[in-house]
């Protein structure tokens, strides 16, 4: 981009930055983490898009969208007002493609690189990766961030062109999470992510199952997050019916079978129904109950990884039966006092030979 590009286009991005200060504590959301809830700045470095997105609240073409943008040091100080205050712990800053990938990618970057090198702030920055921007800026984005991550938005190549016209999963995203894998793959420091939505095309979960395999298999994804699709007034799909969240949850249970349990793809297509998981049950019973021929399972033999695949039981649940059984051969349901679950676990075991499985009855 040349000199006269840039200045027109600040020209034109400065035309949409407020001229009141920024209500940046409206913008705290509180995260999910292993430690518990943890303050979130979430901002946005512009509302300004190019993209035209089907189902985006930030879409170009819709009018009912307020458009602004912050400078990097108004991102920075904002954030740091807060931070001293106690009231945030970790930045997380996405942005609308505005004018160049590239451009709105450097002010995202800069923004960070203020916190860092001017404030010195050493937390938690999350930073979303712009699709179209080239790897020398995300790999400096990676360099000053906590996590990156980039929105793959669908499982398949021609379901995003429908949905997210001018954006590639096989000639930008995929490459992008490649490459940001090959930086960051012996680093504990860093992390990546991405996200996907659902049900705002017509994909099945058999697709969606089949990308999340392939993308924890293959690169070192922290997770990857779901996002239910739920209709904004103003975008070609505002008529279009929400989907069920609970359709979100199932596949985050999938994600975390797949990541944590060693569950392939293939293990899941017995339990789907024309091409969907049942919303009814969680995947790991669904599992269970198709595969009759592995249960019960003995837990005074069974190894680890048989453990773990028994419904009920979690990475701590499997270690506590082995260290317990260890200590004396487990007999009867008293002897797995304290365990979480043991009613779902007790339909698929055995102790000594025995199931202690009764069948809960309602009146």
């Amino acid at each position: 981009m040349d000199l006269q590009q840039r200045i027109r286009l600040m020209s034109r991005l400065a035309s949409f930055e407020r001229e009141e200060e920024p209500d940046f504590e409206s913008c705290i959301f509180h995260a999910s983490t292993p430690k518990g809830k943890v303050p979130i700045l979430k901002l946005m470095q512009t509302t300004m898009c190019d993209k035209n997105c089907v189902y985006c609240a930030f879409r170009r073409d819709r009018e009912e969208t307020v458009r602004m943008a912050l400078k990097p040091e108004e991102v920075a100080k904002g954030f740091m007002e807060l931070y001293r205050a106690g009231k945030v712990k970790g930045l997380f800053l996405s942005s609308g493609i505005f004018g160049n990938p590239e451009f709105t990618m450097e002010r995202m970057i800069d923004s960070a690189k203020i916190l860092r090198e001017k404030y010195g702030f050493r937390g938690y920055i999350h930073l979303k990766l712009m699709p179209g921007a080239s790897l020398q800026t995300v790999e400096e984005a990676v360099r000053v961030a906590s996590r990156v991550s980039i929105n793959l938005e669908t499982s398949k190549e021609e379901r995003l062109k429908q949905i997210a016209k001018g954006k590639s999963i096989l000639k930008d995203m995929l490459q992008k999470i490649e490459y940001v894998d090959r930086l960051i793959r012996e680093r504990s420091d860093k992390s990546q992510i991405t996200q996907m939505m659902v049900g705002v095309g017509e994909e099945k979960d058999r697709e969606i199952i089949k990308a999340v395999d392939f993308l924890n298999r293959r690169f070192k994804l922290s997770r990857v997050y779901f996002s239910a699709f739920f209709p904004v007034p103003g975008t070609p799909l505002e008529n279009r019916a929400p989907e069920n969240p609970i359709r979100e949850h199932r596949l985050y249970q999938i994600d975390f079978l797949i990541r944590e349990y060693q569950f392939g793809a293939e293990d899941f297509e017995k339990i789907l129904r024309d091409g969907n998981l049942p919303l009814d049950k969680d995947p790991k019973t669904a599992w269970a109950e198709a595969n009759p021929h592995l249960f019960p399972v003995e837990l005074n033999t069974a190894d680890y990884e048989t453990l773990i695949r028994v419904p009920g039981i979690g990475k701590k649940t499997a270690k506590e039966l082995i260290r317990r059984r260890k200590e004396k051969r487990i007999s009867s349901p008293i002897d797995l006092k304290g365990i979480r679950n043991l009613h779902k676990i007790l339909r698929f075991t055995l102790l000594n030979g025995r199931s202690f499985y009764q069948p809960i009855m309602y009146s």
